[in-house]
């Protein structure tokens, strides 16, 4: 008897701990945890960190956004210099990533309310590298039910480009191509609508 209730104060210790780890992350909204499975993309930022180092990861506010040349997952090419002129939310991601999982849906949920409009664009790049496969991508936005543009990054050339250590992370490029506001983590429907008019 004595020993199953030591072995329950152990599992309601541990929970306790990610518990805790959880509510501080969700807290900062900027500690994001991926996959362990992909050493190559490590992205688990410290939860002691400052919402002011964290905010140094990555292309700075005020920055032109580089642009790309990508294929998408049905087979088209996607080039940022052409959605010149419109508001682009542009997100990276990739299937394996716990935090991208749950963004999606509320991106696919915007998508759906401005995707008529001839001013604003979601673009969300796939890390294809590592463990991550066009498979891996393809049969996750099948599964989230997603529509908007999803470029394929093999390689990681864009994800170099913009500077990308932890996913998600996503910037609001203006009509002129100029970041005007990045996120790291995931973003719900409101942040996300919030931000697209406010440039």
């Amino acid at each position: 008897m004595k020993q199953v209730f030591i072995g329950l104060i152990f599992i309601l210790s541990v929970l306790l701990v990610v518990d805790q780890f959880i509510v501080k992350s969700g807290k900062n909204n900027t500690s994001i945890t991926n996959s362990e499975e992909d050493a190559g993309a490590q992205s688990l930022l410290d939860s002691e960190q400052s919402v002011e180092a964290v905010a140094d990861y990555g292309l700075q506010i005020g920055q032109a956004a580089p642009d790309f040349t990508l294929e998408t997952l049905d087979g088209t090419t996607l080039s940022l210099k052409d959605l010149r002129g419109k508001k682009v939310l542009l997100n990276f991601w990739a299937s394996w990533c716990g935090p991208c999982k749950e963004e999606m849906p509320h991106m696919q949920k915007v998508y759906e309310q401005i995707k008529d409009e001839d001013t604003i664009e979601i673009v969300a790049i796939n890390l294809t590298i590592g463990k991550e496969s066009a498979e891996d991508a393809a049969k996750f936005v099948r599964e989230m039910g997603l529509s908007f543009p999803i470029p394929l990054d093999i390689g990681g050339k864009v994800q170099e480009a913009y500077e990308i250590y932890p996913i998600p992370t996503s910037y609001f490029i203006d009509a002129n191509g100029v970041i005007q506001s990045k996120y790291l983590g995931p973003m719900n429907e409101e942040y996300i609508m919030n931000e697209l008019n406010k440039l």
